[in-house]
């Protein structure tokens, strides 16, 4: 998605583009093989339909820029978070907005829907849980068929506010994690608790990319990381080219994700890191054909 008033769809291992749409400027996409989110500069989030290019649903009610978005076909949902410090959830079909949540004292940056895989006093396995993250806060949302819904924790890594949390945030419904100055912050996400704090060298320049059992991917100016979880080193890595910095976190994608939780021979394929570059083309890092 870009400034250009275009998102395109591609095709990794060709490098050819596939679809291309006419849209507003986009500040956030997602995607699947019928439709296309966008959240824009303009305000407002679009849903558009790739075969045909037609915007199918118009979700306008935000004072500032739409930075994230995300959504859930069961529950007809879509989420957006925004500048104007809110987050809001819609209904996905008609455009209706059903709620919007206040709380958040900076920018919305990351909107996260996902399935909680543990029990706790607040939530069951199968529950839908929203996560929203600001500079300073993530914030713990129930969302389900009901419109109203209230806080249920807020999590930070620091009273001080020099410490900000990086705009990249990994929830797989067990575990929440979070980088900032302070380390790699990982949360138990039946209790809340922090379980660990994963200080590397220099960590206050490296990014979370993506987290599983075994493996992180993590990455700075220069280089892309892979570290080893079990012993909190870094393990290899990949020069990177001067790519384009954003502070929303936006210009970088991480692929295929799986390995991460241990390599099986069949998933250290396609697609493992992409980003935006200066002259506004899109920069991939691909897996080797045989591994």
């Amino acid at each position: 998605g870009s400034d250009d008033l275009s998102a395109k769809l591609w095709d990794v291992s060709t490098g050819q583009c596939i679809y291309g749409i006419q849209t507003h400027t986009c500040a956030a996409v997602k995607f699947d093989e019928q439709k296309l989110v966008t959240g824009s500069f303009d305000n407002t989030v679009a849903c558009w339909e790739w075969s045909s290019g037609a915007k199918t649903q118009h979700f306008r009610g935000h004072t500032g820029a739409v930075f994230s978005v995300d959504y859930n076909d069961e529950l007809d949902i879509l989420v957006s978070g925004s500048a104007d410090f809110t987050v809001k959830v819609w209904a996905l079909s008609t455009g209706t907005c059903l709620n919007t949540l206040t709380g958040h004292t900076e920018w919305v940056t990351k909107v996260v829907l996902q399935k909680c895989k543990v029990k706790s006093l607040m939530h069951s396995p199968g529950d839908y849980i929203l996560l929203s993250a600001d500079k300073y806060e993530i914030k713990i949302w129930p969302i389900g068929r009901e419109i109203n819904c209230k806080c249920l924790k807020t999590l930070s890594v620091s009273e001080d506010r020099s410490i900000s949390l990086q705009p990249r945030l990994h929830f797989d419904g067990k575990y929440i994690v979070c980088s900032s100055a302070l380390g790699l912050y990982q949360w138990d996400f039946a209790s809340y608790d922090i379980l660990r704090v994963i200080k590397p060298p220099d960590f206050s320049t490296v990014s979370l990319l993506g987290f599983g059992e075994i493996f992180a991917l993590l990455f700075d100016n220069r280089y892309l990381y892979i570290m080893d979880l079990r012993t909190e080193k870094l393990i290899s890595r990949w020069p990177l080219p001067e790519y384009r910095k954003s502070k929303r976190g936006s210009s970088f994608l991480a692929g295929e994700m799986s390995w991460l939780n241990g390599l099986n021979g069949q998933n250290d394929m396609g697609l493992v890191f992409a980003t935006s570059m200066p002259d506004h083309s899109i920069h991939l890092v691909l897996w080797k054909e045989h591994g």
